[in-house]
């Protein structure tokens, strides 16, 4: 299915995660878009050290399922606090113009019309 975006989206860790944790717990998913359907959105989790791109293809209350080390990034442990952030990645784009695995083609057909 499609990518999704927000403005200004992000939340902080609940607690701590390993670096191969495919669910973990965020203190809120309110600034997060709705991803019923098959929908994804792409996160940067932000530590003190590292920056590590996952992808969220599910979330219900605070709990996130994702695929961790997306982007040439690597799976990472992450702290309690660290920040969860919906940023724009070149995953992100090549998805929702139509060059990317899960592409959104009629995304790219009207942006092409529209220029």
């Amino acid at each position: 299915m499609a990518v999704k975006f927000a403005n200004n989206a992000y939340s902080t860790l609940s607690a701590g995660i390993s670096n191969s944790a495919t669910s973990f717990d965020v203190a809120s998913t309110s600034t997060f878009p709705d991803l019923t359907g098959g929908h994804h959105m792409y996160l940067s989790i932000v530590g003190a050290s590292y920056v590590e791109i996952i992808k969220v293809t599910s979330y219900t209350g605070a709990t996130l399922t994702c695929l961790r080390g997306q982007e040439g990034t690597t799976g990472t442990a992450a702290a309690t606090g660290d920040r969860a952030e919906l940023r724009v990645t070149a995953a992100m784009l090549n998805d929702a113009t139509g060059d990317g695995d899960h592409a959104s083609k009629g995304f790219s057909t009207a942006m092409s019309i529209a220029l």
